[in-house]
């Protein structure tokens, strides 16, 4: 099996950010803690990772991302992750409704951003970085010991 290597951590400056940091320790709510953090990400794929034109993805209901933007020509969905003190990932129906997204258009992207607000670091997964984690809903356990066993108590 092929070890996982993933893009190294990278920090943004956190002094701009305090009161949305501050802000952040008393949100619950996944939904209300990223929009607070949307200008933290704005800035990162803004000012850090050269993408050149972003906007807030739309709030329909099942949008498996957060972001739409553009690097180097190339157009990209991004699913935001924030958090206080871990990187987290999307849900397994998540990913697959992202890459049934980018089957859907041809030459789409995909990016992974997450944040750790109480370090100042991120990452951020391309493409090439999230095939690993894009392709494990393959890997699926077999639903024939299940169906069996419903089949033996009917």
């Amino acid at each position: 099996m092929k070890k996982l290597i993933l893009p190294k951590l990278c920090e943004f400056k956190t002094t701009k950010y305090k009161n949305v940091i501050k802000k952040a320790k008393r949100i619950r709510r996944t939904r209300e803690f990223e929009k607070l953090c949307y200008p933290i990400a704005q800035d990162i794929l803004l000012n850090y990772e050269r993408f050149t034109k972003i906007e807030r993805g739309p709030e329909f209901t099942g949008t498996p991302f957060d972001v739409f933007g553009f690097k180097d020509g190339a157009p990209y969905i991004i699913e935001l992750k924030s958090s206080l003190k871990q990187f987290n990932l999307p849900g397994v129906v998540q990913r697959i409704r992202m890459q049934q997204v980018q089957k859907s258009i041809r030459g789409l992207k995909i990016a992974l951003l997450q944040i750790k607000l109480n370090t100042g670091e991120y990452r951020i997964l391309y493409d090439k970085d999230l095939k690993h984690f894009l392709n494990k809903e393959r890997r699926q356990a077999p639903i024939e010991p299940i169906t069996d066993w419903i089949r033996k108590r009917l």
